[in-house]
């Protein structure tokens, strides 16, 4: 690899870093772009070569983890059963928890929820494109979300297992009981 294409790596990471470290102290809002350089220990110019605004960081942060976690579901084909398929989900996750969790605080959980339903469609490319079959992708990925959003505030007290054999079996039967009624 290049000296330069990994320094520009090594900086990345350093301001994604210092980034979520700030939010885990600060307002987000309060945060700024001279904070992240120092606390990254990289100029101004290396923040601004990389990246525009903070949102920016954690927009492409974000998306990288997804793209990552979908390349590794997809790999080892745990998609094509639904509990190896949230197992994966969640044990990687799990792993970024600390991102989620301030982006989440500040309000950004926008940008979580984009990843999972960008994924979704890639990872369950609808077979016969119809507009249910878009809207069930946006319904899961919102499902999918909550359940993600009230583990992590939750402090991940249930293990990837136990999520992934709950959202395996909602995934499967259906709706709720209200629902099932008929008019």
């Amino acid at each position: 690899m290049p000296k330069v294409s990994e320094s520009n790596r090594l900086a990345k990471e350093c301001i994604v870093t210092a980034l979520v470290e700030l939010m885990k102290i600060r307002d987000y809002d309060s945060i700024t772009i001279t904070d992240i350089a120092r606390k990254a220990g990289v100029s101004r110019m290396a923040y601004y070569r990389n990246y525009s605004s903070k949102d920016d960081i954690l927009n492409k942060y974000i998306e990288e983890v997804g793209e990552s976690i979908h390349k590794m579901i997809a790999e080892s084909h745990s998609s094509s059963v639904p509990y190896d398929y949230f197992y994966a989900l969640f044990e990687q996750l799990g792993e970024y928890s600390d991102l989620a969790i301030v982006a989440y605080r500040a309000h950004l959980g926008e940008l979580i929820l984009s990843a999972l339903i960008k994924n979704m469609f890639l990872t369950f490319p609808p077979q016969v494109p119809s507009i249910t079959e878009r809207y069930r992708r946006f319904y899961l990925a919102g499902g999918f979300y909550n359940v993600f959003i009230e583990w992590l505030k939750g402090g991940l007290r249930e293990d990837p297992a136990t999520m992934a054999t709950i959202c395996a079996e909602m995934a499967t039967q259906g709706c709720p009981e209200p629902f099932n009624e008929v008019g």
